[in-house]
């Protein structure tokens, strides 16, 4: 009879456990955490982007090679234009990370009042994010004009 009680005791305790597992342990993040957390992914990841640089543009780091896409292109190592380089870039980059973590992103180079320089991401393209979005927007000056980088980070 006492090893029956001590039994049912163990089973009590292992039901409490796994409760405190699935109640506790597995309970979401609080919104405001997740809205912070993916701003601040949104502004680093564009900040390390723009601050890396290529080895196949005279070890330019992308922010100088989109300033030479906004005034005049140069020609890289690989046969590849400025503009076509920092694309392909980022496209792999935002790919091998962004993409790899299920978020959805628009990243857009462009100067204001003219069509994008840049414009890729795994969100619809012409309208950006439905619904909410977390953004960062870095200008970048050129002697021509000031051009302008952002990444959303759909919700």
């Amino acid at each position: 009879m006492e090893i029956m009680g001590l039994a049912i005791v163990i089973v009590l305790v292992i039901l409490g456990m796994l409760f405190v597992v699935k109640f506790v342990m597995n309970r979401e993040p609080p919104k405001f955490r997740a809205e912070f957390t993916q701003t601040q992914l949104a502004s680093n990841m564009l900040n390390t982007f723009l601050k890396s640089n290529s080895k196949d543009c005279s070890d330019m780091s992308i922010t100088e090679l989109l300033q030479s896409c906004a005034q005049t292109e140069i020609l890289c190592d690989n046969n590849q234009l400025s503009c076509a380089y920092v694309e392909t870039a980022a496209g792999y980059v935002f790919s091998k990370t962004l993409k790899e973590w299920n978020l959805k992103y628009h990243f857009l180079v462009y100067i204001p009042n003219q069509n994008p320089i840049i414009n890729l991401g795994t969100a619809d393209l012409t309208t950006g994010c439905p619904g909410e979005k977390k953004s960062k927007i870095y200008p970048i000056p050129t002697t021509v004009n000031t051009l302008y980088t952002r990444l959303d980070i759909c919700s």
